[in-house]
């Protein structure tokens, strides 16, 4: 019997949401974290001691729930070049980007990167795109376009300009990683790909670090606040956060869980006004607003088509299983005929 409910209501959703909620806060906080501690500690410094403290709370984890599998030296070079790409290159671009823009154009720009996927998908992979994908792709660039200019006007000298540019090649590290890990996701489990590439990029790191160790502050400068927010950064938004939404994701579904993502770039812009006193211009205002209603439309889109696409297979199953029915009916009725006709 094929069952046309949609289980959103069950056991743990409560306790699910309250996790997605949990996460959507600190990932929304990370960006407004990391530009505290750049006060005192070098950016790709950051990012080093970042993920040594997430791996540091990730493999005793990983050990205790027996997530970690033997990776074949074909994955292990994937792992590497993954955790090269979705780590340290994109925390390199992150981190120095946010030296020169502010948080909340760091976190809208970070917001439009489902847009570039699907432009990636579109290009390289022929991922259909609707006329309304389209539609919501080209509003989403205008509105990117406003956020990384600030007045609408390219200022290739302004230092705005150049983080958010930094920004932006986060992205593509981002966009490229995520579809070279696809293949790691359907071997290993989120935890075990995510132990292992925080690892390696403690050791991948290294060379970069060494470029900035001129830059260190003396360890008696750095004040609390500082440790406090790294501590956030590695254990909460590299580690746990990361794990909770796992769990999320697989209680809430993925559409649930998007909805819930979205609110990520809200958190980072109200909380860089309150935290940090950081001020937006105009243009930046409306294109983020351009953003966010872009990627509604992008969602409302997806979900649609996404709903509409399992209806008809449901519809599919369904005939399938009355034909069979029917054919099973065709044949006893057959032996019965038979039958008398003996």
């Amino acid at each position: 019997m094929i069952s046309l409910r949609r289980p959103t209501e069950g056991k743990g959703h409560h306790f699910a949401v309250l996790l997605m909620s949990l996460t959507v806060v600190a990932w929304g906080l990370s960006i407004i974290s990391t530009k505290i501690v750049l006060s005192q500690i070098p950016p790709v410094t950051i990012a080093f001691f970042r993920y040594s403290i997430a791996t540091a709370a990730l493999v005793p984890l990983a050990f205790i729930t027996h997530s970690l599998h033997k990776v074949t030296i074909k994955d292990l070079a994937a792992i590497i070049i993954t955790s090269l790409l979705g780590i340290v290159f994109y925390f390199i671009f992150e981190n120095n980007a946010l030296v020169y823009t502010t948080a909340s154009n760091a976190s809208m720009l970070v917001a439009a990167m489902p847009m570039f996927t699907l432009i990636i998908e579109a290009i390289f992979f022929r991922q259909r795109v609707s006329w309304k994908m389209f539609v919501c792709i080209l509003i989403s660039m205008i509105g990117v376009y406003l956020v990384v200019t600030g007045d609408g006007s390219l200022d290739f000298s302004s230092s705005r300009f150049y983080g958010n540019m930094l920004m932006l090649g986060a992205m593509i590290c981002w966009v490229v990683y995520t579809f070279l890990n696809r293949n790691l996701g359907e071997k290993y489990s989120g935890t075990a790909v995510i132990t292992y590439q925080s690892l390696a990029s403690v050791f991948l790191f290294v060379p970069f670090v060494l470029l900035e160790i001129s830059k260190w502050p003396k360890l008696v400068s750095i004040n609390l606040a500082i440790l406090g927010n790294l501590i956030f950064l590695g254990v909460f938004c590299s580690a746990l956060e990361y794990l909770c939404y796992v769990y999320s994701v697989k209680r809430l579904g993925s559409t649930v869980s998007m909805t819930f993502l979205n609110l990520i770039p809200v958190v980072t812009v109200i909380s860089s006004f309150v935290l940090i006193q950081e001020t937006l211009l105009p243009m930046e205002l409306l294109g983020m607003g351009i953003i966010m209603g872009s990627i509604y439309g992008l969602n409302k889109v997806t979900i649609g088509s996404k709903a509409s696409s399992d209806k008809e297979k449901k519809a599919q199953q369904l005939v399938a299983v009355v034909h069979k029915g029917k054919r099973s009916s065709h044949v006893y009725l057959r032996a019965i005929l038979s039958f008398f006709r003996l």
